[in-house]
């Protein structure tokens, strides 16, 4: 294991230890299958410490100048958190120059972090990041640039490579993107890398941490759903809402990095793909339906593919989410909602392909909690028996969700959602997004083996 960079960070004010060390180090380990670079933040102090918990204990260490010191994780001492986020928002460099902090999106002029602050662990977006939730203890926002509850992740790995994803993510939080966690500060690193043994090395810079606004930690919208079939709750509100949200984020998205019309030629295959993919779906499908029910969903494929012939306005393509689901979109404050990324965004793609994903997304949950049903309606009505029990009245059976209409309502009030935003609507008001939705539709009737609860509509669809 050698040391091949890192940083040390100024004491916040307020520490009563006087020996505090404040370190992040980058080492490169040998491995069998080639080195491998890790970062390793941590707290050096000179005896226990309210600052960190117990969990962030790592063991103790003799060092000749400062005698016995405890070695805690960085990522869980309140003293690195503070000095950390600070060294983002003041945008503070280190002397060598290898190391500085950026501030984004007003960041910079919001209230100073302190030692006043409580943090919690969070799941990581992905493998070697360890992600904190972190607030103020005393949250008093004084302007529109504080952030009293922050997402901190620290990449446990680090890599030279640009992130084109987060210098996305940055340019959208830098245009005042309102429906992404906006990215608040980012900390860049060096370290010097060689190529072979014999080579004197060279640096190398990458992102170290990020720093964002903290609304991905509110609940998912597949979670939401479930939650308010199994209490037979209406979710059009809601619906409405996180439709401007994804028209919204394709507005952005288009203003930020630009939008274009089809070509002639990308239309045309685009037109055959659509026909060819719906086709195959309805032939691998066709033989779960009885006769009635082949004819009629027969004669609408037929109507659609003549549709899909005479269409001839080109859509516009831009940057998507590419892999938008329910489980991407989470509801905050009110009923605003935030969009959660994927790996990465797609480019040169019709905005009406997240539009159905969600929409299937939201299909599937529909399903999987009708799966369920007969056990939720079985505990609600026992709840509501025990409850007009305590209340002196007789026992009402509970009453079952009609899921195909609160299905249809969703998709309407999601649909009406994105049709107010900026968004161009064009798409989703085309034949091709009907194709689309009827052709994912098949596919989800075949993963839920011929089992359905939805209204006739959702598969004999021609017209809005």
């Amino acid at each position: 294991m050698t040391r091949v960079g890192g940083l040390r960070l100024p004491t916040p004010e307020g520490d009563s230890d006087s020996r505090v060390f404040l370190e992040l180090h980058i080492f490169e380990v040998a491995h069998q299958d080639g080195p491998v670079r890790i970062s390793v933040p941590v707290a050096l102090r000179s005896r226990p410490s309210a600052m960190a918990g117990k969990s962030a204990f790592i063991g103790k260490l003799t060092s000749p100048e400062h005698g016995e010191l405890w070695v805690y994780d960085g990522a869980g001492d309140r003293a690195f958190l503070a000095a950390w986020i600070e060294m983002a928002r003041r945008e503070q460099g280190s002397r060598n120059g290898r190391s500085r902090g950026r501030a984004h999106a007003g960041f910079a002029f919001g209230s100073p972090w302190t030692l006043e602050l409580r943090r919690a662990g969070a799941d990581a977006p992905k493998e070697g990041v360890t992600r904190s939730i972190v607030r103020r203890e005393h949250a008093d926002s004084q302007g529109e640039h504080d952030r009293d509850e922050i997402v901190m992740d620290l990449l446990r790995r680090p890599a030279g490579e640009q992130d084109e994803l987060l210098e996305s993510l940055i340019t959208l939080s830098e245009a005042n993107c309102e429906v992404i966690p906006k990215v608040l500060g980012t900390i860049d690193g060096a370290w010097k890398q060689k190529d072979d043994a014999d080579d004197a090395g060279y640096w190398v810079s990458g992102i170290l941490g990020v720093i964002r606004e903290a609304g991905i930690s509110g609940p998912d919208g597949t979670s939401i759903i479930r939650r308010a079939l199994q209490a037979g709750d209406d979710l059009s509100d809601s619906a409405r809402a996180a439709g401007r949200a994804v028209g919204t984020f394709h507005a952005d998205l288009a203003g930020s990095f630009g939008a274009h019309p089809q070509t002639q030629e990308q239309l045309r295959i685009m037109t055959a793909n659509v026909q060819s993919t719906l086709t195959q779906q309805w032939e691998q499908v066709r033989s779960e339906f009885d006769d009635d029910e082949a004819a009629d969903l027969n004669e609408v494929i037929d109507m659609m593919r003549m549709q899909l012939r005479d269409a001839d306005e080109p859509l516009m393509l831009q940057q998507i989410h590419g892999d938008l689901g329910a489980e991407h979109l989470h509801r905050t404050a009110g009923d605003a909602w935030v969009i959660r990324e994927p790996e990465g965004l797609m480019s040169h793609a019709l905005g009406l392909r997240d539009v159905v994903t969600v929409l299937i997304s939201a299909a599937d949950a529909v399903m999987s909690v009708a799966a369920e049903t007969p056990e939720i309606l079985r505990a609600a009505a026992e709840q509501e028996a025990a409850e007009a029990e305590q209340e002196g009245q007789s026992d009402a059976p509970a009453e079952p969700v009609n899921f195909g209409q609160w299905y249809e309502e969703f998709t309407q009030a999601f649909l009406s959602g994105y049709r107010e935003s900026d968004a161009d609507s064009a798409g989703v008001d085309s034949v091709f997004f009907r194709a689309a939705m009827l052709t994912e539709a098949l596919d989800l009737f075949r993963r839920w083996r011929g089992q359905w609860v939805f209204r006739p509509s959702m598969l004999l669809q021609v017209d809005n």
